[in-house]
């Protein structure tokens, strides 16, 4: 797949709608393109962010979780080592990781440190399918209400709104799916209040024997909610999760190994890191999580005021047969909130100022990150057609980098990694003022051609310091500057006929410094007292276009096109050393990513859905302990191949409004329908062809 036959194909798009749009109807009504609603699929598009409503999306398959749901857009790259699995760290968003996007659940940042044997900063098996009202994929660093590390942009969890209810009354739900392996979900959850008050409650139950073999998992959240409207219009909220969850770890699955079963699909010994090799050993992670945040909106003559505070407590522990791994165990405690103020100045500004902080810790009293930060926006309309969205964020960082060294072959009682520090972690302060604008001109009044269209301008600062892991870093992150560049977002938005929207989005990142692991295979990685190493490139660039387009083809058919292309680039000098090693990891990354959907309402209760994903070709570069000594890493890549994946569904209604029932429906699903043989991550297989069923009642 080229980039030319793709620009060119929207471009041809482009001047079809000039003909139609001759051809005016009573549905032609100008569409203000600031936010525009996709009829059928709820999806909703503007400059910068794409927004999916969870009650109105459809998939081809049965979303267990919220995983499932950002898959379908091709600016999220999933990267787990199972689609049957929901984990940790296992997306990258527009070519960024998980330290360079950032996770929020109502605007208040997911925050985590990470941990042993890998980033973990979101797990998003924790995350509550039932609660969520809406996903909003926010594209690029131009927002200040978001922390710096949202380089590649924000996906942020919209929960449902309180109520008011005029008399007592309780809805729910009651929904389960069964599908190949064994893997099963049961939801129930219910809502209802009486006047002012409401409260909600929900439990979700997940398990799946796994396609790989060692790689069963089971997930159980609980989520409860209490909720005041206010005579205002505003509200008080407290929200309450539990989330209980056991993975295993794939093992090595090798025919050249005496415990091969062919009842499993191969994983070669080389593919599975060391430790995790014998399936014998029962590996896996447990983890223990509970989570409590608070919600406050109170609308006034001095406009709207909002606060949000959270507390988390995390905890995860490994096991190994015949193997004491107590002293990986982890506990990650975070709290913080947000404080906003929304005031319309006049018809032409609307300003946002806000406060927002972040304490995290380990073990409960060691702090391992504190920020504080202010922000003031404003969005002026300067003329009609023209909006400038602007604003300024201050940061204030105190990180404490990791200078112990854990027992080991090496250093059997632990050492400090620079004994001239002899400090477990090492304290170091960051600050910045970073400025963030996007520019929107609506096309309209030039010329009929350009009528419901768009153009929008994001010019924003990058700066963080938190774009690498914190705490797995072992305190070599105190070497590094904060990554620092400028991000660039071209977007154009139109509707092209009809209800059918487009989104194109031209971005461009050039960093001045852009932290990264160091190659483990060079002298500067091995011999550095941290034990891994990280290195600065000063000159990299990453280019990309994120295509979106959806709507109704005709009355009964709906389609959605969702297209993502990245490349990095490290225009420094190639002269041999760390930096030119350190470059090959910039290109772990898929460039092309392209996901279709068709919706087609065959009878008035019957729907059918075919999903479509590709992904071009790539190389992983993957770093890993020998014999569990972290003072003993090698690197390897692992290729894999371009795939192309289909999946098909077919959704009944069974029934609506039946004694006390709303609805009932019915959905039949083959997942992997040519059952293609392709990796996501390591080299592992995914799940080859799954059959799967889902009924579910609403009350």
């Amino acid at each position: 797949m080229k980039k030319l036959p793709v620009l060119t194909i929207f471009l041809v798009m482009l001047t079809v709608h000039t003909a139609l749009s001759e051809e005016k109807t009573e549905s032609d009504k100008p569409v203000v393109m600031e936010e525009i609603e996709v009829s059928g699929t709820r999806i909703e598009l503007s400059p910068l962010k794409t927004e999916v409503f969870m009650e109105e999306y459809n998939m081809a398959g049965q979303a267990t979780n919220v995983l499932d749901i950002l898959k379908d857009r091709a600016a999220i790259d999933f990267r787990g080592q199972s689609d049957l699995v929901p984990q940790d760290d296992v997306i990258q968003m527009r070519g960024f990781d998980t330290r360079q996007f950032v996770t929020a659940v109502d605007g208040m940042v997911i925050q985590k440190t990470g941990g042993f044997w890998g980033d973990h900063n979101v797990d998003f098996g924790v995350i509550p399918y039932s609660i969520v009202e809406s996903i909003e994929i926010i594209s690029g660093p131009h927002s200040v209400l978001y922390d710096g590390k949202s380089i590649g942009g924000v996906i942020n969890f919209k929960t449902k709104s309180p109520k008011y209810y005029e008399t007592p009354s309780a809805n729910g739900e009651i929904s389960g799916s069964y599908r190949t392996y064994n893997t099963n979900n049961q939801m129930v959850q219910g809502e209802g209040g009486i006047k002012n008050l409401s409260m909600g409650f929900s439990y979700e139950r997940y398990h799946t024997d796994g396609y790989l073999r060692n790689n069963a998992a089971d997930i159980d959240t609980l989520v409860g909610r209490l909720a005041y409207k206010l005579p205002s219009g505003g509200y008080m909220r407290l929200t309450g999760t539990y989330n209980d969850i056991e993975r295993e770890i794939p093992s090595a699955n090798d025919p050249a190994r005496s415990d091969y079963d062919r009842k499993y699909p191969v994983v070669k010994a080389s593919d599975a890191e060391a430790r995790w090799q014998n399936p014998n050993d029962h590996c896996r992670r447990d983890y223990g999580g509970k989570t409590m945040r608070f919600d406050f909106a109170q609308p006034s003559d001095f406009g709207k005021f909002s606060v949000g505070a959270y507390y988390t407590d995390e905890e995860q522990e490994y096991h190994r047969n015949g193997f004491d791994y107590s002293g990986y165990d982890t506990n990650y405690v975070s709290y913080g909130g947000v404080l906003k103020h929304e005031i319309t100045l006049s018809e032409n500004h609307r300003i946002t100022t806000g406060f927002d902080t972040a304490q995290l810790y380990t073990k409960y009293t060691e702090q391992i990150v504190e920020t504080y930060a202010g922000f003031v926006q404003d969005q002026w309309k300067i003329i009609p057609r023209l909006t400038l969205t602007a604003g300024l964020r201050y940061e204030d960082i105190a990180i404490w980098w990791s200078n112990w060294s854990s027992p080991s072959a090496k250093y059997p009682n632990g050492a400090y990694k620079d004994p001239t520090h002899p400090e477990k972690n090492i304290k170091r302060n960051y600050n910045q003022l970073v400025p963030k604008s996007l520019l929107t001109y609506q096309l309209d009044d030039l010329a009929q051609a350009l009528r419901d269209t768009s153009v929008s301008l994001g010019v924003s600062k990058i700066w963080t310091p938190r774009s690498y892991c914190e705490v797995c870093s072992w305190g070599s992150g105190i070497e590094m500057e904060p990554a620092e560049g400028i991000g660039y977002d071209l977007i154009l938005s139109r509707r092209l006929w009809n209800d059918i929207f487009l989104n194109i989005d031209f971005s461009r990142y050039d960093f001045c410094d852009y932290p990264i692991w160091a190659n483990a295979a060079t002298d500067y990685f091995k011999k550095s007292i941290w034990g891994r190493r990280m290195i600065s490139l000063e000159d990299v660039r990453k280019d990309g276009i994120d295509i979106e387009i959806n709507g109704q083809l005709i009355k009964n058919l709906g389609f959605y096109v969702s297209y993502s292309f990245n490349e990095w680039k490290y225009r420094g000098p190639h002269n041999g050393g760390p930096e030119e090693w350190a470059d090959d990891d910039l290109s772990d990354r898929a460039k092309h990513r392209l996901n279709a959907g068709l919706r087609y309402r065959a009878l008035k209760n019957t729907l059918l859905l075919l999903d479509y994903k590709y992904q071009s070709e790539q190389t992983q570069q993957l770093t890993e302990m020998v014999n569990d000594d972290p003072s003993d890493l090698y690197i390897k890549q692992v290729s894999m191949d371009k795939f192309h994946v289909f999946d098909f569904a077919v959704e009944q209604v069974l029934f609506t409004d039946w004694n006390k029932l709303k609805k009932g429906t019915l959905k039949l699903y083959v997942n992997n329908v040519l059952d293609e043989e392709y990796s996501n991550s390591r080299g592992y297989l995914m799940t080859d062809r799954t059959f799967g069923a889902a009924l579910s009642f609403k009350f």
